[in-house]
């Protein structure tokens, strides 16, 4: 498979280098953790360290008249990340240092942007938020989900317009292509008969006196028996205060479609960004709830801490290298069963290139 793709990457550069302009970026982290888990009254508490690694090569080409391809490449673990000591061996009695993870099309679509719209299909990118957290991933909706187990991409279409000067996008995701239609003699047989599952994704942006209002509307449409939840809310940006920007974000959901376990549930996520001496400072904080409707079922509440603080060695016109040590705090509760938490104190270093 690794050949596969480097042969695809070096014939695409052969055969387009003449005809098309060429972008090629990407980064590379390592990631030293430690993690501390913590089960409370219903359990020990794990201290552990280990590693991470990752690189991500991205590739554009402009075709003209606006029309475009890009790809990312990576390794399809949670956001991108892969373990010291894991991946694919060379044989059967190698050491676990010899490992190497897979490589993979992370994001791979095609279309065409101009200044007033714009379409795209393939595996096109779903910016991380809040809303996407809770509504395809309701149980661990404080934790990032959407960015973690998705990585931030989703295989489906992307149209968008420039509405009375904002930008108005439409998303169509293909959740699963499971569906398939079984008839005899021309008779549809509904008992054998199951359905793909999409997910509309629109959203349109406002800005007014240097605020920022992004309303987002998510909604699922599923086989009979799977869940098909209907999400709403909004992200809002604030202008800059002392070299500082904040934002905000706040939404619902909720599910109860037929022979499913119904249930409801909202987020809300407040952040900070800005400079602090030397470097840049990042924090937001999650709160979250997941309430079953079911008799006797309690709700699941959640949070989700994260600062950061960003320090660059070196910047220049072709990249740059950081370092970012953060701190990270996710804590699940449910009344009489549940009472878990999980730091994550780490060290990021990055080098990114352009």
């Amino acid at each position: 498979m690794r050949k596969l793709i480097t042969s695809l990457i070096t014939l695409t550069l052969i055969v387009t280098g003449v005809f098309a302009d060429i972008t090629i970026s990407g980064d590379a982290r390592v990631r030293p953790r430690l993690d501390i888990v913590e089960l409370g009254s219903y359990g020990n508490r794990t201290d552990n360290i280990y590693y991470f690694y990752r690189a991500r090569l991205n590739l554009k080409a402009d075709i003209g008249d606006d029309y475009f391809f890009k790809t990312k490449l990576g390794y399809n673990g949670a956001a991108n990340f892969a373990k010291f000591g894991t991946g694919t061996l060379p044989t059967g009695i190698s050491l676990s240092s010899a490992g190497r993870s897979p490589l993979s099309f992370m994001e791979v679509y095609f279309g065409h942007q101009s200044e007033t719209y714009g379409w795209a299909a393939g595996i096109i990118p779903v910016p991380h938020n809040p809303l996407l957290d809770m509504h395809f991933y309701p149980g661990k909706m404080a934790n990032i989900p959407w960015l973690l187990y998705n990585n931030a991409a989703a295989s489906g279409f992307d149209f968008n317009y420039m509405l009375a000067g904002n930008k108005f996008d439409i998303k169509v995701l293909v959740d699963n292509n499971d569906g398939v239609k079984v008839s005899t003699d021309g008779d549809v047989i509904d008992s054998l008969s199951t359905q793909d599952q999409y997910s509309l994704d629109v959203s349109y942006s406002l800005a007014m006196n240097g605020i920022k209002i992004t309303p987002q509307l998510l909604m699922t449409v599923a086989d009979e028996g799977d869940p098909s939840p209907l999400t709403y809310g909004a992200g809002i940006g604030l202008p800059k205060l002392a070299g500082f920007g904040a934002s905000a974000f706040f939404g619902v959901t909720s599910q109860s479609a037929e022979n499913t376990e119904a249930y409801t549930g909202w987020i809300t996520r407040a952040k900070v960004v800005g400079k602090l001496g030397p470097g840049a400072l990042t924090a937001w904080y999650d709160m979250a709830a997941y309430t079953p409707d079911i008799d006797g079922m309690e709700a699941t509440n959640t949070s989700f801490m994260w600062v950061s603080y960003t320090y660059t060695l070196h910047k220049s016109e072709f990249g740059a290298v950081t370092l970012a040590p953060t701190y990270r705090l996710y804590t699940q509760e449910t009344e009489g069963s549940l009472d878990y938490s999980r730091t994550n104190i780490e060290l990021t270093t990055q080098i990114i290139f352009r």
